[in-house]
C-alpha cells in the first residue's frame, strides 16, 4: 500500500501534467486564464458574450421569424427553414450564433485544434439555453464521423460535446448508436442542395439501444440541418421516437 506522502506526492505530479495540457489562455478570446477558469478552457466573459437566439422562434426548428412569419403562422411559430425536413426529426434547438462574439473560436478549438476541454464550457452554454428541450430527453446520440475523417482529427467533436452535455445534465450518451455507412465530404464549401444529397441515406442505427426513447442528436453546428435530418431517418428506422437536434451553435445557411 502506498504511503500518504507517495500519494500527495502523485496528486502533484498529475495536477502539473494536467496543467501543462490545459489551455493557458482562453480558446474564445486568447486572454490569459485565471487558475479557476483553465479546467473549462473559456474565460467567463466569453462564455457570456455568446449571442443567444432570441425569439420568436419557430417551434420546430428553432430559426428566428421575421414579423410577417408570425403574422403569417397563426398560432403557431413556424417558418419555412425546417420545411424540407423529414417528419422523423420533430425539433432542432442551438445555443448559439456560430458567426458573433467567441462562438467560432470555442467550435473550431473543438474540432479542428484538438482542444476536447473546449467541449465543456460549450455543452454548459447548450444546457443553460436548451434546458427545456432537455428536460425531456433520454439519450443523447452524437452524429459520428467518418473513419477517414476520425483518424485525421483523433476524436469526433459531436462525441466529445455530447458526453460533456450528458454528464452536465445527467443524461445517458450512446455514440454506439449510430455509424456511417460511408464517408461523406465535408459540408463546409457545399451548397444547401448538395448537402442535402451528400447526406441522404448515409447513416445505419443500432435498433436495440433507441428503441421506444425520446432521442436527441447532438452536434456542434447546426446549418441546414441536411446531416441532423439524415441521422434521424436512421434512427427512426431502428425505433427511437420523438427525435430531436441540439447543436451548440447556428451557422449562416448557405444558398
Amino acid at each position: 500500500m502506498r504511503s500518504g506522502s507517495a500519494l500527495r506526492a502523485a496528486a502533484r505530479l498529475l495536477g502539473d501534467v494536467e496543467a501543462l495540457l490545459l489551455p493557458a489562455v482562453c480558446l474564445g478570446c486568447e486572454r490569459p486564464l485565471r487558475p479557476r477558469e483553465r479546467d473549462v478552457a473559456c474565460c467567463a466573459a466569453c462564455r457570456w458574450a455568446m449571442r443567444r437566439i432570441a425569439p420568436p422562434k419557430c417551434e420546430r426548428c428553432g430559426q428566428p421569424l421575421d414579423a410577417w412569419e408570425v403574422r403569417d403562422a397563426g398560432s403557431r411559430l413556424s417558418c419555412g427553414f425546417c420545411r424540407s425536413w423529414p417528419d422523423q426529426l420533430a425539433w432542432a434547438a442551438s445555443a448559439t450564433w456560430l458567426e458573433v462574439g467567441p462562438a467560432r473560436e470555442l467550435a473550431h478549438a473543438l474540432k479542428y485544434g484538438g482542444w476536447r476541454c473546449a467541449a465543456r464550457p460549450m455543452a454548459d452554454i447548450m444546457a443553460r439555453e436548451c434546458a427545456a428541450r432537455l428536460s425531456q430527453i433520454e439519450l443523447l446520440v452524437p452524429i459520428p464521423l467518418g473513419a477517414t475523417r476520425l483518424r485525421e482529427r483523433g476524436h469526433n467533436q459531436a462525441e466529445e460535446l455530447a458526453r460533456a452535455l450528458g454528464a452536465a445534465v445527467g443524461v445517458d450518451v450512446a455514440p454506439q448508436v449510430l455509424r456511417r455507412r460511408r464517408d461523406t465530404k465535408t459540408q463546409t464549401s457545399l451548397t444547401r442542395t448538395e448537402r442535402w444529397a451528400n447526406v441522404s441515406g448515409a447513416f445505419l442505427a443500432q435498433a436495440d439501444d433507441a428503441r421506444g426513447r425520446r432521442v436527441a442528436l447532438v452536434d456542434d453546428v447546426l446549418t441546414t440541418g441536411a446531416t441532423l435530418a439524415a441521422a434521424a431517418v436512421a434512427l427512426a428506422e431502428a425505433g427511437a421516437r420523438d427525435i430531436g437536434a441540439l447543436s451548440f451553435a447556428r451557422a449562416v445557411v448557405p444558398t
